[in-house]
């Protein structure tokens, strides 16, 4: 029988059970139905009957319930809701956001408790608005990458300068020159300079380190906590997170790590911060199921973002690779610096985002000085700027070619092994320190990094094109490919100010410099004279005696014997500055010890 046919409940019944139904029916007087018996009663276990069979009762359809309840729902007139539907939806076509589902939560993910969201932090009271009068949060950076780009590689909008500025204030801190060239190279120079750390900035972001290290040392015995990355470089922009990793003393000693190994100590070192009231409450993230896994927050006092990782050199030693190409390469962190701002500006400088990181951008920085020739004078910082937007952005080939920084030259990524299974689309650079690591393997759009540099080759040589042209003395030539609203910067560097000025912590270097002493008074006329000092006496040593050591009381009481035998025994005249006893009665000619000091001590008392 088919359960799932549209029969009536009658022949959907038993054929015995419809059978004495039909019989009951036909009996002239039926007996009257017995009343139901309560749901709830106290049976006697003697006398009560045994349970119904279920096998007698009426079953139910389950197949038949789920077909009635889809055709009723069929049947009822469609809701329309503009709302619901996306009806106004206008689509950005050109904004690219791959990753956004990768990091979107579940629909049954916990929400925080509202008193949280209610309750207002102490750390944003002082915070400046935006130019919408909008409180600015302490951080916008979490897990899920928010750096968008736009498919043609343009500025992207939290980054476009409003029609009321220059988009270049570091224009004005500049001389204009007629040489073009010198303009563009003196230009690059007061970029870096107005865009390079300021010294209260290196201050604050250092007392984040020392206080982070102080709570994780008080917790765990012999950890330390060391910076690497664009903070350790000193080549940071403003607003750039510190990158930091905690070293277990097994790990420092013997190699062997230690932390991060399990899950469930990544989450023990997000509850021991969560505990610390160092980071902003609600910033902590979690990222332990990464292949590098880390702890993301936002330190509650400046504000400033913080990756902290776990038993892992690697960014220490890339550290000490740049400071070796650094004194190498002068030019280096210029030109680094500009090509950072050149892709923070259009979201394309964040690997999870698919942009290039910031070792890669020193890598290629610093693979183009090594080809270039290079001598004692110095390098024109804007010949070197277009040479790197047009051999990355028109003549390398990076489908077929793979870049060595040690010794310097290029390769063959369809031949060189460790290589021949990176897909073409992809950049390839060996890592210095590790030749079986790429380096910038996580860019996959590197087509539209190089495409940039493309176009800034071409914005900036027609800008030049014009400026001579037009005798133009007065516009920036670096704003054609970085103007932008640095209002971002101005603000965090104010916070990073007031903090540094108002926090105790800092008093220290707010303290004016102690005054000079006042000049001694001369003593009184009618003040007796300090007595003379005894004969022979040496005068008193302002200065406190320092111990010394068991070696270094013997040769005094050398260099003092031998003094004493020259003024008691001017007869002696090979006496060296330093005499032991022994020599002192071999040179003395006296037989025993008491016989040189009774000696010494009979002339001593016929020279007084």
């Amino acid at each position: 029988m088919d359960v799932s046919s549209d029969e009536n409940d009658d022949e959907s019944r038993p054929r015995k059970k419809r059978a004495l139904e039909s019989n009951n029916c036909n009996t002239p007087a039926s007996a009257p139905t017995p009343p139901p018996a309560p749901k709830w009663s106290n049976p006697d276990p003697y006398t009560v009957l045994p349970p119904p069979d279920e096998t007698q009762s009426k079953r139910v359809d389950v197949v038949k319930l789920i077909r009635k309840a889809r055709l009723a729902a069929s049947a009822q007139p469609a809701k329309t809701d503009a709302v619901a539907d996306n009806e106004d939806f206008i689509s950005l076509g050109g904004l690219v956001d791959e990753e956004e589902s990768k990091y979107q939560p579940p629909q049954d993910a916990p929400m925080g408790p509202r008193s949280q969201m209610q309750g207002r932090d102490s750390a944003i009271g002082s915070r400046k608005r935006t130019h919408d009068d909008e409180l600015k949060g302490v951080s916008k950076k979490t897990g899920k990458p928010l750096n968008k780009y736009y498919s043609d590689g343009s500025i992207i909008d939290e980054w476009r300068v409003r029609p009321s500025e220059t988009g270049a204030p570091w224009f004005n801190h500049m001389t204009p020159t007629l040489h073009l060239g010198t303009r563009l190279h003196n230009e690059i120079l007061s970029f870096y300079h107005w865009v390079k750390p300021v010294q209260y900035e290196q201050i604050v972001r250092a007392d984040l380190i020392e206080r982070l290290q102080t709570a994780f040392q008080s917790r765990y015995y012999g950890v330390q906590l060391r910076a690497f990355g664009s903070f350790a470089s000193g080549l940071y922009l403003p607003t750039a997170d510190i990158d930091l990793v905690l070293l277990s003393s097994n790990f420092m000693r013997h190699g062997i790590k230690t932390f991060g190994e399990r899950k469930g100590q990544i989450y023990a070192f997000s509850a021991f911060l969560r505990n610390l009231d160092i980071a902003v409450p609600g910033s902590i993230e979690t990222i332990a199921h990464a292949r590098v896994p880390i702890l993301k927050f936002v330190d509650k006092m400046t504000g400033l973002r913080v990756d902290l990782s776990f038993d892992n050199d690697s960014g220490l030693v890339a550290n000490n690779t740049f400071q070796q190409w650094k004194c190498e390469y002068p030019a280096m962190p210029v030109i680094v610096s500009v090509i950072k701002q050149f892709l923070l500006l259009r979201g394309l400088n964040e690997v999870p985002c698919g942009g290039l990181g910031g070792f890669s951008i020193t890598c290629l920085v610093t693979s183009l000085l090594q080809h270039l020739p290079h001598g004692p004078t110095s390098q024109n910082l804007g010949s070197v700027l277009m040479d790197f937007f047009e051999f990355y952005g028109h003549d390398f080939d990076y489908e077929t070619v793979g870049i060595r920084m040690d010794p310097p030259g290029y390769f063959n990524k369809r031949v060189y092994k460790v290589y021949r299974d990176n897909k073409d689309a992809r950049l390839s650079i060996e890592d210095p320190n590790n030749a079986d690591n790429d380096v910038s393997g996580g860019t996959r759009e590197i087509a539209l990094v190089f495409k940039s540099f493309r176009d800034a080759y071409r914005l900036l040589k027609s800008r030049m094109v014009s400026m001579a042209m037009a005798g133009d003395q007065q516009n920036s030539i670096l704003e054609s490919i970085i103007a932008a609203n640095y209002d971002e910067y101005t603000e965090q560097r104010w916070q990073l100010r007031q903090v540094f000025q108002t926090h105790p912590r800092f008093a220290q270097y707010q303290a004016p410099p102690s005054p000079p002493p006042p000049p001694q008074s001369p003593p009184p006329a009618d003040s007796a004279p300090p007595p003379p000092l005894p004969p022979n006496s040496p005068p008193p040593s302002q200065e406190p005696k320092e111990k010394l050591t068991k070696l270094q009381r013997k040769q005094q009481a050398s260099r003092e014997r031998a003094a004493r035998l020259k003024r008691l025994r001017p007869d002696l005249t090979s006496v060296p500055d330093s005499i032991t006893n022994e020599q002192a009665l071999i040179v003395g000619g006296y037989k025993s010890q008491s016989d040189m000091d009774k000696d010494l001590a009979t002339r001593e008392k016929e020279m007084k």
